[in-house]
C-alpha cells in the first residue's frame, strides 16, 4: 500500500517553474467585480498562508474527521515554519491570490516523484489549491487555475497531477472542468484517520 507523503493533497524530475517576482495581474474579464491580483508568494506571506490553510483544510476532508486528527495534521504540516521551508526549496512554487490586499487563496506546485499508482511519468504536482469560501463561484478559482496552467505551458510542461478527497465532489467537478481526469487512488493520513484520495491527471498543454 502506498502512503501519500504527509503534505500531499488538492512531484517528478523536472526543471522548476520560473516566474518573475513582480506582481502578475489576472485577466480582468475573469473576475469583473473584484480587484484580483495573482503573484508569486514571498516569505512574508507565510503566516497568512498558514492561517488560510488551517481554515480551509478541514473543508476538504470527510465531515466526520475527528477534530484531534485535523489539529494534528494542521499543527504538523500547515504552520508558518512549514511554509518557510517550502520557500527555501526551489522545487516549489506558490502563487497567491490577493483581493483588495487580502489573501483569498493560493496554489502550490511541486516537483518530485509521483505515486506508483499514477500511470505514465512526467508532470508536476498541483499539491494545494485553496480559495477562501467567500470567493467560491466568483471566478477566482478559474483565474488562479488559468495562471497555473499558463506557467506550466510556458515551461513546455502540460502534465499536472493532484490528489483530492474522493468525497469532495465540488473540487472534483472543478478539476474535471479544467481537464483533469481520475487516474488512480491513494490513502491519505490525517492524524490517525486513513482517508481515500483520488489521483487526477491533466495531460494537455491547452488552457
Amino acid at each position: 500500500m502506498y502512503t501519500a507523503p504527509s503534505l500531499l493533497r488538492c512531484a517528478m524530475d523536472l526543471q522548476c517553474f520560473r516566474m518573475p517576482d513582480n506582481r502578475l495581474e489576472v485577466d480582468r474579464h475573469l473576475v469583473p467585480e473584484l480587484e484580483v491580483q495573482i503573484r508569486r508568494a514571498v516569505i512574508a506571506d507565510a503566516l497568512a498562508l498558514s492561517r488560510l490553510s488551517a481554515a480551509l483544510f478541514p473543508l476538504g476532508c470527510p465531515a466526520n474527521t475527528e477534530p484531534e486528527d485535523l489539529a494534528e495534521y494542521i499543527g504538523r504540516e500547515l504552520t508558518p515554519q512549514r511554509f518557510c521551508e517550502l520557500f527555501e526549496d526551489d522545487r516549489h512554487l506558490i502563487l497567491v491570490v490577493n483581493i483588495s490586499d487580502r489573501l483569498a487563496g493560493y496554489a502550490l506546485v511541486a516537483h518530485g516523484s509521483a505515486p506508483p499508482q499514477m500511470p505514465l511519468s512526467g508532470g508536476a504536482e498541483l499539491r494545494k489549491f485553496y480559495i477562501d469560501a467567500e470567493y467560491h463561484g466568483r471566478g477566482v478559482a478559474d483565474a488562479l487555475m488559468k495562471k497555473v496552467l499558463a506557467i506550466s505551458a510556458g515551461e513546455g510542461e502540460g502534465r499536472l497531477w493532484l490528489s483530492v478527497f474522493s468525497g469532495n465532489e465540488r473540487a472534483i467537478s472543478f478539476y474535471r472542468k479544467w481537464g483533469f481526469r481520475i487516474a488512480g487512488a491513494q490513502d491519505f493520513l490525517v492524524g490517525t484517520d486513513w482517508q481515500q484520495d483520488y489521483l487526477m491527471r491533466r495531460e494537455t498543454l491547452s488552457i
